[in-house]
């Protein structure tokens, strides 16, 4: 089998909002996956300004990163490509 999956996802980052839109999945269930040290949903690195005690603003969810992990994982191979804004 030589043919090549095409999928189209709207960004290449998506805020937990959108991508529970497009996963059909709640925000609670993006937050636990996209919290401690090895999150299973990837995220943009967020940094901490000076002074604060913490990062601050909305968490930049990797959605063609994503989209790449899980299509390698259910297919069982990499013949396929990710167009952005389709």
């Amino acid at each position: 089998m030589n043919t090549l999956i095409t999928i189209k996802i709207p960004r290449v980052t998506v805020t937990a909002k959108e991508f529970a839109a497009l996963e059909g999945i709640s925000l609670r269930t993006i937050r636990r996956h996209t919290t401690g040290e090895n999150p299973r949903i990837p995220i943009e690195k967020r940094t901490i300004k000076k002074g604060a005690d913490r990062a601050a603003g909305p968490v930049k969810i990797l959605y063609a990163r994503y989209k790449e992990m899980e299509a390698k994982k259910n297919l069982g191979h990499s013949r396929f490509q990710i167009v952005v804004g389709a």
